[in-house]
């Protein structure tokens, strides 16, 4: 219930809406279902108020709207009741479709919101699987929770409205029909605690299962290759096996808790005609109203019951999407600085310290990055260089020491800004299985068609695309498997140089390619020196005997090399 409170609260104006329409629509109910008694005393040829109290509230009513109480107003009455019950339940289906829609859409975008804006560090040590989960299963089953619960609130007002109609026809019948729907929910509860348990188990399996399949898929061919599917297959084979054990439980306690309720119904019903007819002889028409009454009230429990194990069962989904959303936001980024960022004299760094626990990767290094010159940094694998670049991106803070941009302090710039004024080319081209215009673009509205060839004329790379069939338009395939590396490689580059940075930074951004395409990456580089600050971390010789300037980072410290230096420690 704490569910469909919180769910209530975040669009309280729509879920008003809705409940007042399922308010009205059992009132419709109600008042059509009353005039059913009257409807069968007449039918029997007996005064219309003869058996009941509803009956003598039903015939002035009737009389003081002027509508004298024959057979053909009182069916005209429950058909009249009847349209407006059905086109108030569509007013409030409609919005709780709307609402139910809005929940998935408002917690995906909070997700979305928080990953993006939570602190690097944190960011890379999320299972990216975990993090697609909470974005499809868990917020659609979220909103499967909400609507449950919102169904169920509409079959519990539905039963106020019978236990009324039931009330002015015999108390003792409404009585003993709320007793035993209480005894059957409170019987059948262990069913629905179980169904709430199999549906936690659930939501963790499903995350392990598409975190490990994502992990998979990321290596498909790494695993084909080797041939290791034997190895690997029997690993999702468990955990699928076990999500198949939960998800049987499930189902199996939603169908038990149905067929022990039309069970009880039957009994109850066989029991109370019997009662009624043979022990007490009511009348034929008064044991038809009670029994419709008391079919109703009782089949509307059993669906208040069945909506709550079903928003049980899902609720778990719910719970873990807002701890991953909870656990992001406590990790937001913390943006300092709000000057506005130029690079026209270089970077400089200043015995900077960084370190991971109790590893200190850098140790008080120091750095020139002159503007408009080429600035290559080498080391061994694990010196740190990759940090150094999550550092000039502001990605993380040194713990000491200083980074200054044009004599400002790094952390008193805006972030966004200088962020923008970044090209950068990682490692390995990351691409989208999308079209080469959007892997440039990564649909920024700002860049135009003639900015894409542009940048992909600049890095080398129109001499391949111009051939293809849909030029630009051509799709890269998944990660780009439709390209060669080279190719891959000059796409990223463009993407870098789309938006005309101000920094280049280039993390190894030739060591998958053959000599030849190192060479024509490199040459191509050389003629943006000038234009922009490169900043590019590389083993390869071709770039340290291109450099302006040249840094070799080993066990936490920089040490600035000559050009002999540079290609010594390359060779």
């Amino acid at each position: 219930m704490k569910l469909l409170y919180i769910f209530s609260r975040s669009d309280p104006w729509r879920s008003a809406l809705v409940l007042v329409s399922l308010i009205l629509a059992a009132a419709a109910e109600g008042f059509g279902l009353s005039t059913l008694l009257p409807l069968l005393s007449l039918a029997s040829n007996q005064s219309i108020g003869e058996h009941s109290a509803l009956g003598n509230i039903m015939e002035p009513l009737l009389l003081y709207a002027g509508f004298h109480p024959s057979t053909s107003v009182l069916l005209l009455v429950i058909f009249a009741a009847l349209i407006i019950k059905s086109a108030l339940l569509l007013l409030a289906k409609r919005q709780v479709g709307y609402t139910v829609a809005q929940v998935a859409t408002d917690l995906r975008l909070r997700l979305l919101h928080s990953l993006l804006c939570t602190r690097w560090a944190y960011f890379t040590n999320q299972p990216i699987g975990a993090l697609a989960n909470a974005f499809a299963a868990e917020a659609a089953r979220a909103s499967q929770a909400y609507l449950a619960g919102i169904t169920m609130v509409s079959q519990l007002i539905i039963v106020i409205a019978y236990v009324i109609v039931a009330g002015m026809t015999s108390l003792h019948v409404t009585i003993v029909a709320i007793l035993l729907g209480i005894i059957t929910v409170l019987l059948l509860g262990h069913l629905v605690r179980m169904t709430r348990a199999a549906g936690a188990r659930q939501t963790t399996l499903l995350k392990e299962v598409i975190t490990r399949l994502t992990d998979v898929f990321h290596g498909v061919k790494l695993v084909k290759v080797m041939g290791r599917e034997p190895i690997v297959a029997p690993m999702l084979v468990s955990e699928t096996e076990q999500l198949n054990v939960a998800l049987r439980r499930q189902v199996i306690t939603k169908e038990v808790v149905a067929a022990l309720q039309d069970l009880a119904l039957m009994i109850y019903v066989v029991a109370g005609v019997y009662l009624c007819i043979v022990e007490l002889g009511l009348d034929i028409s008064l044991v038809f109203m009670l029994a419709l009454v008391f079919i109703r009230i009782l089949t509307s429990l059993n669906k208040a019951q069945r909506q709550y194990q079903e928003m049980a069962e899902n609720e778990s989904a719910y719970w873990s999407l807002l701890s991953t959303i909870k656990a992001a936001e406590a990790e937001r980024e913390t943006i300092t600085g709000d000057k506005k960022p130029y690079l026209t004299r270089g970077i400089t760094l200043r015995n900077v310290v960084f370190a991971h626990d109790t590893h200190k990767v850098l140790d008080a290094i120091s750095m020139d990055i002159p503007a408009g010159e080429l600035t290559v940094l080498t080391g061994p694998s694990g010196s740190g260089k990759t940090t150094v670049i999550d550092l000039l991106a502001r990605l993380i803070s040194p713990q000491s020491g200083k980074i200054h941009v044009d004599d400002i302090a790094l952390g008193d710039l805006d972030a966004a800004t200088w962020r923008h004024m970044i090209g950068y080319v990682p490692q390995e081209a990351v691409l989208f299985n999308e079209s080469i215009a959007l892997n440039v673009s990564l649909g920024d509205p700002e860049i135009q068609r003639a900015d894409i060839e542009d940048a992909l004329r600049r890095c080398d790379a129109w001499r391949f695309i111009e051939h293809l069939p849909e030029g630009i338009e051509s799709s890269v395939g998944e990660l780009g498997a439709k390209l060669s590396g080279g190719e891959r490689q000059r796409i990223a580059i463009a993407r870098a140089l789309v938006r005309h940075p101000q920094l280049l930074i280039l993390d190894e951004p030739t060591s998958m390619l053959d000599a030849a395409s190192e060479q024509a990456m490199w040459q191509m580089v050389a003629k943006l020196r000038g234009t922009m600050t490169i900043f590019a971390v590389s083993h390869q010789i071709t770039p340290l005997a291109m450099a302006d300037r040249t840094y070799r980072l080993e066990h936490g410290h920089a040490t600035a090399l000559c050009p002999e230096e540079a290609l010594r420690a390359a060779t």
